[in-house]
This record gives C-alpha cells, sequence and structure tokens, in this order.
C-alpha cells in the first residue's frame, strides 16, 4: 500500500499547481492513445514472457490508469475511490459461489453464471450485440460477435461474396471455429507474431 500511495503522490505532484505543463493540458480523450499503446505493450511484455519487462509494462499500465482517475477527478467525473469501490462491488455480485451460498465446481458454470448476472444488470440493451466495443481489434470483435450470434443461433444469409467480402467471411468462419475450442485468434496470432519477430531479430543479431 506504501509504493500505491507513492505513486498516487507523484500523480498528484504532476498535476499540481507547480507540476509538469505537459501532464496539466491531459484529459480523458488525449490520453486515450496512451492507454491502449501501453496496453498493447504489456501485452507483449507477456508473449516474450520477460518478467522484468512484464513488470515494467505493467507499472506504465497502472500509471495510466490512476493518471485517468485523477483527471477524472480533476473534471469532476468521479474519484479514484468510486472506481474502486464500483470494481469491488461488482466482483462481490459476479462471484456469489465464492461470497455467498451458492456452490459451482467447473469453469462452464461459473461463465454462465457471470453471463446470467451480467444480463440482468444490462437489461437496457435493446441488441445482444451491444457491449461490446467498436473499436476492438477486428479478430477479437469477430470472435465475441461470433459467440453472441451462436448463443441466438443466428446464421447469416448466404449469399454471393465478392473476394474481399469472400476473406472476411472464411476469416470469420475461421476465428468462430478457434472459439469453439477456446481459441482466441487475436491471441493466437498475436503471440506468434511475437515469436517470430523474436526469432527474426536474433537471427539478425546473429549475422553481424
Amino acid at each position: 500500500m506504501n509504493a500505491f500511495k507513492e505513486l498516487l503522490s507523484t500523480i498528484d505532484c504532476l498535476l499540481g499547481p507547480s507540476g509538469c505543463p505537459w501532464d496539466k493540458e491531459q484529459t480523458l480523450q488525449s490520453m486515450r492513445h496512451s492507454l491502449l499503446e501501453e496496453t498493447y505493450e504489456a501485452i507483449e511484455a507477456i508473449d516474450l514472457n520477460e518478467n522484468q519487462l512484464i513488470e515494467e509494462e505493467l507499472g506504465d499500465l497502472l500509471f495510466n490508469l490512476f493518471f485517468l482517475c485523477r483527471l477524472a477527478e480533476k473534471e469532476g467525473r468521479f474519484t479514484l475511490d468510486n472506481a474502486l469501490q464500483t470494481i469491488n462491488a461488482k466482483l462481490i455480485r459476479r462471484h456469489p459461489h465464492v461470497f455467498d451460498e451458492k456452490d459451482l465446481k467447473t469453469s462452464d458454470e461459473v461463465l454462465k453464471q457471470w453471463d446470467e448476472i451480467k444480463q440482468k444488470e444490462k437489461n437496457d440493451r435493446p441488441s445482444a450485440l451491444d457491449g461490446i466495443p467498436k473499436d476492438l481489434p477486428a479478430l477479437m470483435k469477430a470472435g465475441k460477435i461470433g459467440k453472441k450470434l451462436a448463443k441466438c443461433q443466428f446464421q447469416s444469409s448466404k449469399r454471393d461474396f465478392n473476394p474481399e467480402e469472400q476473406a472476411g467471411e472464411t476469416l470469420f468462419k475461421l476465428v468462430k471455429e478457434l472459439s469453439s475450442h477456446g481459441i482466441k485468434a487475436e491471441q493466437a496470432l498475436s503471440k506468434r507474431l511475437t515469436q517470430i519477430e523474436k526469432e527474426f531479430r536474433q537471427t539478425e543479431s546473429s549475422k553481424k
């Protein structure tokens, strides 16, 4: 907790009267790209499985999260305490098998329960596809849409595709097939690309 308080103190200094001009100019919207970039860097570090790099990138990501909360406070939106209380309440609410008397034995039961609780909480959404972020990478978005369509037993109409549409249809079918085996296409491809890049860089270095 001391390290947590020290980080918040540093952020408060950056945003304070004698703080950093650049930091004080930032808004939630201006920090959007930084949050996205740091998230991808943390994912890459995890894929590389390098502890020091993972530690560093998760630290950068934590800074972005706490910095955004302080900016939200500055803009009069909500406080860091509000955000922490909200996620804590959500975790307890969606884990009645841990914090209540309900007993579940398998991960599948837990996921089914999670979806049921979430659906009750979000019953104001007119479409089953509401809640899927529009800016998700295409493969990740395809996986989420595929799961939703499967639950609703929806089948898209068959028609003639142009070459680009056919490529999209083929990729979508592949993503759904991988998902049925518990494989996330975006994650699988990302990991493989990280491995290939690492191997290629090692080959380059060995030739110098």
